[in-house]
């Protein structure tokens, strides 16, 4: 785990020791002990960390969303939601259809830590870093999640407006290759595996949006979903080139064409 991670991980454990002393707590996340079998319902439990949103929202400021998750009822998991703005999300709305990568991690059950970070992208392109506290019964079994959604667009578009400003400075080519510095190297996202579930998804979806699949394209349609990708940042993923060129069925010299005639 990142040094950040591990700070977030400390500062969580002390708030929720001083806040929930009846509840037993390990490093598999937080159990119920049962002491709380008296607490009216998981729901009432899971509210009791609204507190700890609005900590968290005071302390990481209105870059970073907050959300309280009720997994009992995934319909409508949302219990809490602090700096919404950001994904565009209230109580009462669900999971489905935001950070699709990190929902099937969920209800596959592959999770192993009781924290993750993972890279997510909204409907409308905001880049976020993301951390995931799960919240557990005592028999394990996941019941809530505390997420952190860090608004890093900035960051990242600062990156490339300090690349373009280079190249243009050192008198590069067009002929280069696409910058391919990796998303999780500005993020400090500590997953490699994340950051392919993430290209996986945005392929996907763009895909979904041709008349045709990838398999199938003829050069323009091909080129049209390059530049769709391109503009959903998908190519400032590390391994981004390559892992289009092998669901196109092409080379990425020819990625690499397409997206020189994006430049053009």
């Amino acid at each position: 785990m990142p040094s950040e991670s591990r700070s977030l991980q400390i500062i969580l454990d002390v708030v929720c020791i001083l806040a929930f002393p009846r509840f037993s707590y390990r490093r598999e996340g937080i159990i119920l002990d049962s002491s709380t079998h008296a607490d009216p319902g998981r729901a009432g439990f899971i509210k009791k960390f609204i507190p700890i949103l609005d900590f968290f929202a005071e302390v990481c400021g209105p870059d970073c969303e907050l959300v309280l998750h009720d997994l009992s009822r995934p319909e409508a998991s949302i219990v809490a939601i602090r700096n919404g703005h950001i994904s565009g999300r209230a109580v009462g709305g669900t999971m489905s259809g935001y950070a699709p990568a990190f929902v099937k991690l969920v209800r596959s059950g592959a999770y192993t830590d009781d924290m993750v970070v993972h890279v997510d992208k909204t409907r409308d392109g905001r880049i976020l870093k993301s951390h995931a506290f799960f919240i557990k019964d005592e028999t394990g079994e996941l019941c809530g999640m505390i997420c952190a959604n860090h608004d890093v667009s900035d960051l990242v578009r600062l990156h490339d407006f300090l690349h373009a400003k280079v190249r243009d400075l050192i008198g590069a080519s067009d002929d280069a290759p696409a910058p391919s510095m990796p998303l999780d190297a500005v993020l400090e996202a500590d997953s490699d595996s994340n950051i392919e579930d993430i290209m996986d998804v945005l392929i996907e979806q763009a895909s979904s949006e041709m008349s045709s699949p990838p398999a199938e394209m003829n050069p323009d349609e091909r080129a049209r979903l390059v530049s769709m990708l391109k503009t959903r940042h998908l190519f400032s993923m590390k391994g981004a080139v390559a892992k289009v060129a092998d669901r196109l069925g092409v080379s990425e010299a020819t990625v690499y064409r397409y997206l020189k005639r994006e430049r053009l």
